[in-house]
């Protein structure tokens, strides 16, 4: 992969995201991360082609079908049969009001329709069930699909098409996963043997169906790493797919609902191509979102806020496993409503998480994750700006791959044991000052419970609890690749301090407020590290220049585009 930090004039284009992590062939000048450890995020993210606005209203649930926009009379089923009967390419429309919602709407083997409104606050549902409000699926069976198929050729970086012995059950525009039991340098807790196969955790990722002949079948997108040494496995999902389905412009109020009842705002699985734009999630009492099994889906405009309330069962906008190519940009969270990936599931590959706003600190919370189950990877997040930590958790396995680029962390980065082949490039660290009695520091290295030393460290490096820094006084030692095969499958059993951690990661350009934006040990320094952080970037595509704008903060006093929003 190329970043290049020639200063250029500014890019207009406030969603040019990616365009300043680009592939490359092989190594060139310039080159900062090696394409090895990235994805071909451009183009292969969010909604093919880009979301579609529909114009053509089918029916407006107020003028059309009688809907009571006051609030006192159930509109859920009234929603429910516009969406069932609505042609594909048209929009159900819900004008300003008040829509008491006490019936959940599904929207289930459905293509191609938008379910609108008049804008967040103006169209408004207010909830009244204990139940899922909002439910957008396709059909995925239970007990889920165990016919893996052996991949005899085709499972290298950049290849769309595989070889399978049977592609019986395999249809066009299905979706599949492509998985393999994990290497040495992935590992699985919770009880599970590293060699465990599972439908919803462990490596690999989710495509989408092109084409199936006898033997072959080609995807979308390409394989964005060489699986071919590690016994790869394709496994249909034998799922109904939701494809090009849009939820638009309202609010999503669950103030009346029990504090003590633990339902999303919105829920969706076996889908691909879909949206939810400019959705305000309000007030929940739980999870704000559950997504699962979904690929090139987007994510964009959302506003999510509520009381915090933490620990698990409460996450934010939590993809549990099998989500792969989505695209989360220009939103507003938060504390207890942000990205979470892999929520005890794994399978997720190839998201951008970019140019999103985190509204406040929160003691204790970390504002994106990538992992929380085995083996999420090829992930980017890009051009945030935090209000507290990134924090991968290692609590059901590991993860790798996975890139932070040019975002504001003002709190801590901090990446539990078997967090490996990290890339952390061009970010603006450790703005938080430390609390009484503390010293802000760059790093925890390996002070067993370093927080009792009154450290506050910006990096946390290969500690194995998510709620603490200590470990058992041993060490996990440097390989190449790391090997884990010696260690159990139980947190218990992997209490040391990881080594590969540190060993793995690439840190380069970073400015940090410890050392007063000079750079901290194991951080490489570029030419001119202000043009990495702070300038408008050149990057060469195909032998075209173009621009990308940066995080806008501490260069020129603009704000964020999200935080000039909020």
């Amino acid at each position: 992969m190329i970043l290049f930090t020639n200063t250029l004039k500014s890019c207009t284009a406030a969603s040019a995201v990616l365009l300043s992590l680009v592939l490359s062939g092989g190594p060139a000048p310039g080159e900062i991360i090696p394409s090895d450890r990235t994805a071909p995020w451009q183009d292969n993210v969010g909604v093919p082609g880009g979301i579609p606005h529909r114009t053509t209203i089918w029916k407006n649930i107020v003028t059309d079908l009688g809907a009571d926009r006051t609030g006192q009379v159930d509109a859920g089923p009234i929603i429910q049969g516009a969406v069932n009967r609505c042609p594909a390419g048209k929009v159900v429309y819900m004008p300003a009001g008040t829509f008491k919602i006490a019936t959940g709407v599904v929207i289930q083997n459905k293509s191609n329709i938008t379910l609108r409104g008049a804008g967040q606050g103006q169209t408004v549902w207010k909830i009244a069930t204990g139940a899922v409000p909002l439910l957008l699926r396709g059909v995925e069976p239970w007990p889920p699909p165990t016919d893996y198929r052996a991949i005899i050729a085709g499972a290298t970086k950049g290849s769309n098409t595989v070889t399978v012995g049977d592609t019986s059950g395999i249809s066009v525009d299905s979706l599949i996963l492509v998985m393999m039991r994990l290497p040495s340098w992935g590992h699985r807790l919770g009880g599970f043997p590293d060699s465990q196969l599972s439908y919803d955790s462990g490596m690999g990722g989710v495509f989408k169906v092109r084409s199936v002949t006898s033997s072959t079948v080609t995807i979308d997108p390409r394989l964005p790493f060489d699986f071919s040494a590690m016994g790869p496995m394709l496994l249909p999902t034998h799922a109904t797919t939701l494809m090009g389905v849009g939820i638009e412009s309202f609010t999503i109020d669950q103030s009346d609902v029990p504090r003590n009842v633990n339902f999303p705002s919105i829920q969706m699985g076996g889908a691909y191509g879909c949206w939810w734009s400019d959705i305000e999630l309000k007030n929940n009492p739980g999870r704000t979102a559950i997504i699962g099994t979904s690929v090139r889906c987007e994510f964009r405009r959302l506003y999510g806020h509520q009381t915090f309330v933490g620990g698990p069962n409460h996450e934010g906008l939590d993809f549990t496993n099998n989500a792969c190519w989505n695209l989360v940009e220009d939103n507003i969270f938060s504390p207890g409503t942000t990205p979470f990936f892999g929520d005890g599931g794994g399978h997720c590959m190839g998201n951008v998480v970019a140019y999103n706003y985190i509204t406040r600190f929160q003691g204790g919370t970390w504002d994106v994750t990538f992992n929380h189950g085995p083996h999420n990877m090829l992930n980017l997040c890009e051009g945030n700006v935090f209000q507290n930590s990134f924090k991968d958790d290692g609590y059901f396995g590991s993860s790798s791959h996975n890139t932070l680029f040019r975002n504001s962390i003002p709190d801590q980065v901090i990446l539990k044991h078997f967090s490996n082949y990290y890339n952390v490039v061009g970010n603006i660290l450790g703005a938080t000052p430390p609390g009484s009695g503390q010293t802000r520091t760059y790093d925890a290295g390996e002070v067993n419970h370093y927080f009792g030393t009154h450290a506050y460290p910006i990096y946390e490096l290969g500690f194995p609890n998510i709620g603490n820094d200590g470990y058992n006084d041993t060490f996990i030692n440097v390989t190449d690749p790391p090997n884990y095969r010696p260690l159990g499958n139980t947190l218990d059993q992997c209490q040391q301090l990881d080594r590969n951690v540190r060993n793995t990661i690439l840190r380069h350009g970073n400015f940090d407020h410890v050392n007063n934006y000079d750079l901290g040990p194991g951080d490489s320094r570029p030419s001119d590290t202000k043009q990495l952080v702070f300038e408008r970037q050149t990057i060469v595509v195909g032998g075209a220049s173009l621009a990308a704008d940066r995080p806008r903060s501490e260069s020129d006093g603009r704000p964020h585009p999200g935080a000039a929003t909020f």
